[in-house]
């Protein structure tokens, strides 16, 4: 596994005393410590007046070298639909962060339930060089203002493990079924029905509050068990203006978990 450390983080400081050292050749220093190098606030608006990240000759060249292996799709308060596609066309890690400049409970109000942006790495081991090796192979998502945000590679594993079906049993004499889920997560989830099912009590929304239960009430229709019940992710992104869809599985002896 590769280094997770630098070894002189002085040498990527692009004007050392009387020399200037031209940008490139710091990118390529970096690479050869082994550094992890992203783009950060690419639709800042003080570099962007139209808010929206935009790859340019340099960022092309960097990508083409192997020296640019990530991006910012979310930045404190922002969020870019560009940056994702970028992420997406040209491989690179997705990634938000918090840019706290102060305390992030005054910015995010932690306090009311608020969280700041973060990263997700999904690493192998909990070490740094599993990090590093994560953000290398670009298995990473974002959470901003509760949505998550990456690829479908990463995102549905999490979903599923995130939201799991804890108990399904019919009301007495009807085949009206109430289903308990459990969400393990610390998101809020949002979820839209888009199966063939419907509800009995609600619409087809259904909202999952964090490590909590959460029930619904299924219209069987007659239909034997197993029920497939799919769902749109509403606050999950894979792509601009695409969420990910989950299918969980009740059965009437689901006990549990």
């Amino acid at each position: 596994m590769q280094q997770a450390v630098l070894t002189d983080a002085n040498a990527l400081v692009a004007n050392r005393g009387e020399t200037a050292i031209d940008v490139m050749d710091v990118f390529e220093e970096a690479k050869q410590q082994g550094a992890f190098t992203f783009w950060n606030h690419p639709a800042w608006t003080s570099q962007r007046a139209d808010g929206i990240a935009e790859l340019d000759e340099m960022h092309r060249t960097l990508i083409e070298k192997g020296l640019l292996h990530g991006i910012e799709v979310a930045n404190q308060f922002t969020y870019s639909d560009e940056a994702l596609q970028i992420a997406l066309d040209h491989n690179l890690a997705i990634l938000g962060t918090s840019d706290v400049h102060g305390l992030i409970d005054w910015d995010f109000e932690v306090a009311k339930g608020g969280h700041r942006p973060v990263t997700l790495v999904f690493a192998e081991e909990r070490t740094a060089e599993g990090i590093h090796e994560g953000l290398r192979t670009r298995r990473t998502a974002a959470w901003h203002r509760n949505t998550l945000i990456g690829r479908e590679s990463e995102l549905l594993p999490l979903l599923h493990a995130s939201i799991t079906v804890a108990g399904a049993e019919f009301r007495p004499g009807t085949s009206v079924l109430n289903v308990t889920m459990i969400n393990h997560s610390d998101a809020r989830f949002l979820l839209r029905n888009t199966s063939d099912f419907t509800f009995h009590e609600d619409a087809d929304l259904v909202e999952v509050a964090p490590h909590a239960q959460t029930g619904f009430v299924l219209k069987t229709s007659g239909h034997d068990a197993p029920y497939l019940i799919t769902f749109e992710v509403l606050n999950a992104i894979t792509a601009p203006g695409t969420h990910p869809e989950i299918t969980l599985t009740i059965d009437t002896d689901s006990s549990l978990e």
